[in-house]
């Protein structure tokens, strides 16, 4: 049998019976657990946001958005879209938007003033696979129908298959009119993203092109949606346009668009991240060297016993490798098992719920990755092996017994 493992094995209960040293073991043990369970849950939970919130910025409508040149009056967009397939491009949707207001059962009764959004049948389908909550958007580019969100559809108190009346708002010899227009609701969205729900009425962009009296292939911009939400990727986009169309074409980009505040709030996960994971790197050092020291301590008399017997340093120095062993591997088998159940729980039943408006999400989300698994415990290891090291040579091998 292997010595060094046989020893600790079975000195490991005598060890536990002295009351300060077993006080310190399960504060150690208890802090490796909980460090465990918090990290695991920091990362899965806090890139759960991002990847979930930036998953509906990608789909919403283009990070990227190129319009008309407001100083070039006769300058419109045509559907040509190969010439915004740059690199890092994946698809490329036409769309107009035009201000309105909102006249509930036919009446004249202006509720209030949103922006209706011209789409094309082709338009993001994954914006109605993630987003549209009820009603299909069939009848959307065949008869006079419209898409509203939840918030509004609540706010204007209609019933499915409402009439309203809809007012666009136009400019005509340098005077405002309205043009009116019956539509009917056949769908409602959401996509907990207030700065769009609150704001958007969603519908066929002929509508907009009948009214501005535009030819079929002028539209309004183009929306140009990429793989992610990276800074430089767009502004390298963003910049390829500018070069190539500045005189005719204004382009921008989701950071300097009204959802700018939730772009830094999202950066923000970055920082909470890595506050968190040193609060616990720190909690789990200061509690490892005060085991390590009590334990080395505590152990003198059976060092020295063991130099004279003519063991090793290479030998003592196992045997105090597997002491840490006895207190590391339990704790992560009990923190990444609770951390898991935990993750897999929520992930399942939603348990744990948040205010949509506040957070952009309605229920936690949970990302399981298992380099974050791997990265925590990897991590964990070696911050418990390293400060034991150090004390190790630094009371023993220099100062000590171990010459």
């Amino acid at each position: 049998m292997n010595f060094e493992w046989f020893f600790p094995e079975n000195n490991w209960k005598d060890c536990r019976k002295k009351k300060i040293l077993r006080t310190i073991v399960l504060v150690t043990q208890s802090t490796i657990v909980f460090s465990v369970i918090i990290s695991i849950l920091t990362f899965s939970v806090g890139f759960g946001f991002k990847k979930v919130i930036n998953q509906k910025f990608l789909n919403i409508q283009g990070p990227i958005i190129v319009v008309n040149n407001p100083k070039k009056e006769t300058c419109f967009l045509s559907l040509e879209k190969k010439t915004y397939f740059f690199n890092s491009v994946n698809f490329v949707y036409p769309f107009s938007e035009k201000e309105v207001i909102v006249c509930k059962n036919g009446g004249k009764k202006n509720v209030d003033r949103f922006v209706f959004k011209g789409i094309s049948k082709d338009y993001n389908p994954v914006f109605f696979k993630n987003f549209l909550v009820s009603g299909s958007k069939k009848n959307l580019f065949s008869r006079s129908e419209i898409l509203l969100s939840k918030k509004i559809y609540n706010l204007l108190k209609l019933n499915k298959g409402s009439s309203i009346l809809i007012g666009f708002i136009s400019i005509k010899n340098g005077k405002p009119f309205v043009f009116y227009k019956k539509f009917y609701v056949c769908g409602l969205y959401d996509t907990g993203i207030p700065e769009f729900d609150n704001v958007y009425l969603i519908g066929d962009m002929k509508h907009i092109q009948s009214i501005n009296g535009w030819k079929e292939n002028f539209v309004e911009g183009f929306e140009i949606f990429i793989s992610s939400l990276d800074f430089k990727r767009m502004e390298s986009i963003k910049k390829e346009i500018d070069r190539k169309y500045s005189d005719k074409f204004l382009v921008k980009t989701i950071y300097n668009q009204y959802n700018q505040d939730i772009i830094e709030w999202l950066n923000v996960f970055n920082v909470n991240v890595f506050v968190i994971i040193f609060v616990v790197i720190i909690a789990i050092i200061f509690n490892i060297i005060v085991f390590s020291l009590i334990l080395l301590l505590e152990r003198m008399k059976t060092i020295g016993i063991l130099k004279t017997l003519g063991a090793r340093n290479k030998i003592i120095h196992k045997i105090f490798l597997y002491y840490i062993m006895h207190i590391l591997i339990p704790p992560l088998i009990i923190g990444n098992s609770i951390g898991f159940l935990f993750l897999i729980l929520q992930k399942e039943f939603r348990f744990i719920s948040l205010n949509q408006t506040q957070y952009y999400v309605d229920v936690v989300p949970v990302y399981l990755n298992i380099n974050h698994f791997l990265c925590v415990n990897i991590s964990i290891i070696l911050i418990c092996f390293f400060p034991f090291f150090f004390l190790f040579y630094l009371l023993l091998v220099k100062f000590l017994l171990l010459k």
